[in-house]
């Protein structure tokens, strides 16, 4: 588990410079504080920063070359078949001088070209540049657990793990305010876009090859595709089948010569990743779990209860009400863009102390989004309530509930039509909500769009599944890089077992029954795993990963002051916001009006990530060896 940096130029001749190179790549120190390399040839350069997973010796040292020095290898991830791929590559005469599963990769690329991919059973991001015909090849995994970022101009093609390496190299970290709306509406930008303009996301299950200046991208992995194989033989057990599978994923993402551990939270999802870890592992693994003085949103109570049932060694983390403004600064600072989910400051929280006693957590990410977790998608599933419901939108009944999940289906009911059901299914605000805040009118996003019609291709007249496709696409991929980035800027690698392809793949392709037996949500997995949970686990409400940040906003004295500013913050000032609009939302919301918070939080992670990111890079920038 690494950071990866490069230039590749245009002039395949052209020399890169060393001290660019050094400045991309420690840029990056934090994912990988063990070790750190570059290679500088003929028309591009490479950086790595390495977090010693597998073969803790230095014959991992990255960039890695092939055995003959044709191909230079800067590989950020985990392939955690890797040693079966090994042994197929060793019949077919292959030696190897190191154990780690970058080489194995190299070797792959070496022998088979792009094609190698849909070998592979992990999370990565990489480059490879071959010397001899001057061409660069990266690539991302099938659901983008691991990111690449990257930016193209006349002169070269400027990559790497986190957009402050292309910002190291002197990329201008510029607000890109087309996507304002998106960030309101959604929270985070999807598709290659970000929020800066010029630089973009290698979308997941994608790959690049870049030539003299020619860049070509192509989808290696489709989902749509891949569900309609499965279909031709599904197992005839599908609890029996996901129990066995989900177990041999937990089981490959133990491999790692250093401790892993698992983020536990108490819920459905992490508790079965710890019952599965600690089935094959036996007494003492380490569990690590979110408390909060709000019993509202404390589920460390049903963490203790996996943690005694198991054997495991529990941890508890609070964070301080005096802390949260310094922690939302710097994870703003380690994502490099807004916070979308809000409890990214925990996580990083959590992955500090856990690097203590681990260098690998494994998480419960992507079970809501694969096996029917939200409690938003329930609905979809009974298209004829929902006209009716749309029906008393239509008539006013709205306007008596003033909060919950039913006044905001109802609230969703009003943009009408059934797309908007599944393409707003994740917000908190919709577009007609905020066209009073003098934002221009723009087009559906190109991305969200294509997504949204190939789920309507894989499931013609399944509500609840064109929004978990789409979700997969588009949601799951933000909560991802939150993953990613929490847990790398404490030097710490996260795996998630749920999104091992095969599951991916297989539970797309079963019928609906089998994801809703019973009306439960995630049954399947319920019954997978039921006699391996507390009872209390078992029956547990849903409450995901929740922070009681309407409190803090009002109550902790400089997180209300952030929130009295936000009219004025520079990020604002700047934007095409109507300023007024937004003063009243402020006022509303600090008086005790709680249906502002989506828009007054919105703005405020917006600011301090303008503030954390943009702001301060731009001296950084200006320092950039060019």
């Amino acid at each position: 588990m690494c950071g990866f940096c490069g230039v590749m130029t245009v002039d395949p001749t052209a020399t890169v410079s060393r001290a660019q190179i050094v400045g991309m790549r420690d840029s990056l120190e934090h994912r990988g504080p063990d070790d750190a390399g570059v290679h500088v040839g003929p028309g591009a350069g490479l950086g790595s920063r390495r977090l010693s997973i597998v073969d803790l010796s230095e014959r991992g040292h990255m960039p890695m070359a092939s055995e003959d020095g044709r191909y230079w290898i800067a590989y950020n991830g985990e392939v955690y078949n890797y040693r079966e791929l090994r042994a197929e590559l060793q019949a077919r005469g292959h030696t190897f001088r190191s154990n780690t599963d970058t080489e194995v990769v190299l070797a792959l690329y070496a022998l088979d070209g792009p094609k190698m991919l849909s070998k592979l059973n992990g999370m990565f991001g990489f480059a490879i540049w071959d010397s001899r015909e001057r061409t660069g090849f990266l690539a991302r995994d099938r659901l983008g657990v691991k990111p690449v970022y990257y930016h193209v101009d006349h002169e070269a093609l400027r990559f790497g793990s986190e957009p402050k390496a292309l910002f190291a190299a002197g990329v201008d970290p510029a607000f890109d305010h087309d996507t304002w709306r998106e960030l309101i509406c959604f929270r985070y930008v999807t598709g290659e876009r970000t929020p800066f303009r010029g630089i973009k996301s290698l979308l997941p299950g994608h790959y690049m090859t870049w030539r003299a200046g020619e860049l070509r991208i192509t989808r290696w992995w489709k989902l749509a595709d891949r569900i309609a194989e499965r279909r031709e033989s599904l197992p005839r057990d599908p609890v029996a089948w996901f129990r066995d599978i989900f177990d041999d994923s937990v089981g490959l993402r133990r491999i790692a010569d250093v401790p892993v551990g698992v983020m536990l939270s108490g819920g459905l999802d992490s508790s079965a990743v710890a019952a599965s870890l600690a089935n094959m592992t036996g007494p003492g693994a380490h569990g690590f779990t979110v408390a909060f003085d709000e019993s509202t949103h404390d589920e460390a109570p049903f963490a203790r209860q996996v943690v005694k049932r198991w054997d495991m060694i529990g941890h508890e983390i609070r964070i301080t009400r005096s802390d949260l403004l310094g922690r939302l600064r710097q994870a703003s600072r380690l994502l490099d863009a807004p916070l979308a989910h809000l409890n990214d400051t925990h996580m990083l929280a959590l992955a500090e102390v856990a690097k203590a006693h681990v260098k690998v957590l494994l998480s419960g990410e992507g079970a809501d989004e694969t096996l029917n977790g939200y409690i938003r998608y329930q609905p979809l599933r009974f298209p004829r309530l929902l006209a009716a419901a749309a029906h008393a939108s239509a008539l006013g009944v709205g306007k008596y509930m003033k909060r919950g999940r039913a006044q905001k289906l109802l609230r969703l009911l009003g943009e009408r039509g059934t797309r908007p059901l599944v393409q707003y299914n994740a917000c908190e605000l919709f577009p007609s909500e905020i066209a009073h805040l003098g934002l221009p009118a723009a087009d559906d996003d190109p991305f969200r769009t294509a997504m949204l019609d190939e789920a309507q291709t894989v499931y013609p007249t399944d509500l609840l599944r064109q929004a978990m496709y789409l979700d997969q696409h588009t949601f799951l991929t933000s909560l991802l890089d939150r993953n990613d980035r929490m847990t790398m800027g404490a030097s710490i690698e996260c795996r998630v077992p749920f999104l091992d392809y095969r599951i991916v793949e297989t539970v797309g392709a079963l019928p609906t029954s089998a994801l809703t037996q019973g009306g439960i949500r995630k049954s399947i997995l319920r019954r997978a795993a039921m006699r391996r949970l507390p009872i209390a686990v078992q029956l547990h409400k849903k409450w995901g990963f929740g922070i009681p940040w309407t409190t803090y906003f009002r109550e902790v004295p400089e997180l209300r002051r952030e929130v009295e500013r936000l009219p004025e913050c520079e990020a604002v000032v700047s934007s095409p916001l109507d300023r007024s609009q937004l003063r009243e939302a402020v006022t509303r919301f600090l008086a005790g009006d709680t249906s502002a918070f989506s828009l007054v939080s919105r703005l405020l992670m917006i600011s301090i990530w303008h503030d954390e990111t943009i702001a301060r890079a731009r001296p950084d920038r200006a320092a950039a060896v060019m």
